[in-house]
């Protein structure tokens, strides 16, 4: 069931940030994109808070702590509500103090309580403001491991809640607020958060008055990453490619809905995509092309992710090279056996493009390049016939021409974006080349280049 709700809503929010990207994309269009997506995450939300439910009562909910950049964490956590607020009319205040480079956690269900109780204080407050303060304190260190003692606060001047309520928010199905207000949502959002909470060791409290506001805060420790390199948040920029020789991908999955959204997401970058529709394919396409990471659905018809992996980890051209786990959930398949099985990390469906690119970077230490502001083109510009367009010398527009003969899209794609980063004065003409290909107009591109060459 968990695999069967899941899987289509991969397909949901994985194209419609491919679309979201797409620079042929108009503005109406985009805000109905941002609709799609925010309603698919919410769909999933649920789907979520009942499944999580379901797997406390029968205890099988666990932890997959992991290493992770925690201001970027944070940052990303605190937009999502800081546009909640906004759209409402009220005032989002973040307050970090003393906090850690990189901490070792479970970032999902830490981001799963802080959204559900950032989320609740937006929900019942009007008027005043909504505080979020993380802060650290009380740091430990051990001969082997370092740690850091971090306090979760939300505040908010909502509607408050009446004392002899305060535990009963805390039960499944059980909402303290307004009938209109409790419309949205389950009432499993406080319950089932407070159990993560406590299997991270804690639990959540609450201060509150009615018509004043309310308080919820955690304390937890958390373990600082090992052998983390300090490096600032990568800039909130549109990623268009990566530096060095291009990268060679195997996508591994028994849906085709699937893996066209990985392809859909990556070859615009320049990344060398391959298929294939079960583990047993995937092996013997492995070791034909040999590839830089390998994408791997877990639950296969006839061979799964984890028996290819443990088979590919036998031969070693393939010990180091990066396999990562995709499958339909973190409840389909233990973490631990996975990584047994010789996968590098595990990253469940729906594929979130942020996250994805994360992974890459980490397994494949690559550097991003982002869309710069003197690039940005108006559309309307790019397909005017009469816009002047400053072309590439003739040198440098070979690889394009030959990858349209061919008509290989994602060559194309790549070779554009690269000419952009020559020289900004190419944008109009690149932008102009990128609207043709997202139409697979390969004849169009030809009749473009044809006289430059």
């Amino acid at each position: 069931m968990n695999h069967e709700l899941r899987t289509p809503l991969n397909g949901i929010l994985g194209y419609a940030q491919i679309l979201q990207r797409d620079p042929t994309t108009t503005a109406k269009q985009q805000k109905g994109l941002g609709v799609i997506y925010q309603c698919g995450s919410h769909l999933l939300t649920l789907i979520n808070d009942i499944l999580d439910l379901s797997k406390l009562e029968v205890q099988k909910m666990d932890l997959y702590p992991q290493d992770f950049h925690f201001a970027n964490f944070l940052t990303t956590t605190i937009e999502i509500c800081r546009i909640k607020a906004e759209q409402k009319g009220i005032a989002f205040h973040y307050h970090p103090v003393n906090l850690p480079v990189a901490v070792h956690a479970d970032d999902k269900r830490l981001r799963q309580v802080l959204l559900n109780l950032l989320s609740n204080a937006i929900k019942f407050t009007d008027f005043g403001s909504v505080t979020f303060t993380v802060e650290a304190f009380g740091n430990e260190q051990t001969a082997s491991t370092r740690s850091t003692k971090i306090r979760f606060q939300v505040q908010d001047t909502g509607i408050g809640i009446a004392k002899e309520k305060w535990q009963l928010i805390f039960l499944p199905f059980e909402q303290a607020g307004k009938r209109d207000r409790n419309s949205e949502g389950t009432g499993l959002g406080l319950a089932i958060s407070q159990q993560i909470v406590q299997l991270m060791g804690s639990s959540i409290h609450l201060n509150s008055e009615p018509g004043l506001g309310s308080t919820f805060w955690f304390e937890v420790v958390l373990l600082a990453a090992a052998d983390w390199l300090s490096r600032p948040a990568s800039p909130h920029q549109k990623v268009i490619g990566y530096q060095g020789e291009r990268r060679k991908i195997l996508v591994i999955d028994d849906r085709h809905d699937n893996r066209a959204v990985v392809v859909g997401m990556l070859a615009p970058l320049g990344f060398k995509l391959a298929q294939a529709d079960d583990g047993q394919l995937g092996l013997d396409l492995a070791l034909q092309i040999r590839p830089d990471l390998i994408i791997t659905d877990v639950m296969m018809l006839k061979m799964n992710g984890l028996e290819m992996t443990r088979r590919l980890r036998q031969l070693p051209d393939f010990a180091k090279i990066p396999i990562i786990a995709s499958p339909a959930s973190l409840s389909q398949v233990d973490m631990q056996q996975a990584m047994d099985a010789g996968c590098s990390s595990f990253f469940p469906k729906p594929i979130e493009f942020i996250g994805l690119l994360g992974e890459l970077q980490r397994h494949l230490e690559l550097q991003w390049i982002y869309e710069t502001k003197t690039e940005v083109v108006e559309v309307s510009a790019v397909v005017s016939p009469s816009a002047d367009l400053v072309v590439p010398p003739p040198q440098e527009l070979a690889a394009l021409y030959q990858a349209a003969r061919d008509g290989f899209i994602t060559d194309i794609q790549f070779e554009a974006n690269r000419l952009k980063q020559l020289n900004p004065e190419y944008a109009p003409f690149v932008n102009k080349l990128l609207e043709l290909s997202f139409k697979f107009d390969d004849e169009a591109i030809l009749n473009l280049l044809a006289p430059h060459i």
